[in-house]
């Protein structure tokens, strides 16, 4: 008496057999966690084994695993091992799986399983079919050792990060930030360090909004220099590079006095003057500049001002009291209607 019953058709029993024993073998013998696909949802992949330390820690360590069992998956050789032959339609799934992945076969008298690890590059495709061969001594149950070493190191990021976001969580208490460039790096014309810097302002929306204009550039190594820095020639090499590697260097950078990070800039790329003669460090004198080029730097710096408070979804009026905070910063006069703005 079958009919108006669902059937348990044979090919469902054995696929159901192979599971319970490499799963057998994962829990029991590597003490893992195996969990079962559902069958509808499999797309050729059985199940996923998920990698627990000796003390039981999750480690989110992964694979993926296809479990053929069957006499049938044990008659084709050759001198090295079995031969296995998946189906074309699941090669580009296998290939692009984003965790290792096993195919393992089971024989169903001895229950002995062998395995071995899909690589595109090791298998071999036919018209209508791809196949690898599973090496003899490939025993699932002595696979332990072998298989951890497909998985990438394990990793405490919890307690590396913890150094970072200290950093991160200064930064943001702080009511500047202080960045230094050494002469080296300005020798070398080398804006990497601080396009990193930059780079980690923006690592969230909350940590870039909340170091804006915090951010005090100076440079190191040229105490002994009686000059101005903007008058030395491979600091005014230099400036140009790092302005331009530095879109965001208006939003970020501090406008509030004490400040000269953005005046040095500036001056670094217009032509300078002393009508009162060379500078000293010990004398204050008055310096005249080309303000067309100092507004030629501002206007390069616009964009990079205006792609971030975009970013950051602020207002038109937000933007704009950063610009005249800059423009003041830089001695410019700010129009009249945008003061009443």
């Amino acid at each position: 008496m079958t009919s108006g019953y669902p059937q348990f058709h044979r090919s469902a029993q054995l696929g159901e057999r192979g599971v319970n024993v490499v799963s057998r073998i994962v829990n029991e013998s590597f003490g893992w966690l195996f969990k079962r696909n559902h069958q509808e949802h499999d797309f050729g992949v059985d199940g996923q084994i998920e990698v627990i330390t000796p003390s039981g820690s999750v480690t989110g360590q992964m694979l993926a695993v296809q479990i053929k069992y069957g006499k049938s998956f044990f008659q084709e050789k050759n001198r090295w091992g079995y031969v296995y032959r998946g189906e074309l339609k699941h090669f580009n799934y296998l290939s692009n799986y984003p965790v290792p992945f096993l195919i393992v076969i089971c024989h169903p008298e001895s229950e002995e399983c062998y395995w071995v690890r899909f690589d595109p590059i090791q298998a071999q495709t036919t018209e209508v079919a791809w196949k690898m061969t599973i090496p003899f001594g490939n025993k699932l149950h002595e696979a332990k050792s072998a298989i951890e070493e497909m998985l990438p190191p394990l990793q405490d990021s919890l307690s590396e990060l913890q150094a970072y976001w200290a950093i991160n969580n200064l930064m943001v208490k702080s009511s500047y930030i202080h960045f230094i460039i050494d002469s080296p790096e300005v020798k070398a014309l080398d804006v990497v360090r601080p396009r990193e810097f930059f780079d980690r302002l923006r690592t969230t929306k909350e940590l870039a909004y909340q170091c804006q204009s915090k951010v005090e550039i100076s440079f190191h190594g040229y105490e002994s220099d009686a000059r101005e820095l903007f008058e030395i020639d491979e600091v005014r090499n230099y400036v140009p590079l790092l302005c331009a590697a530095l879109p965001e260097l208006f939003f970020f950078s501090r406008t509030e006095e004490p400040t000269h990070a953005l005046k040095t800039l500036a001056l670094c790329q217009t032509r300078v003057s002393w009508p009162e003669g060379s500078s000293t460090r010990e004398v204050t004198r008055k310096v005249v500049f080309d303000t067309d080029k100092v507004g030629e730097f501002i206007m390069r710096h616009w964009p990079g001002l205006n792609e971030m408070t975009e970013w950051l979804s602020m207002s038109i009026s937000e933007n704009k009291k950063i610009s005249f905070d800059v423009i003041r910063c830089l001695g410019l006069q700010v129009p009249t209607e945008a003061d009443d703005a």
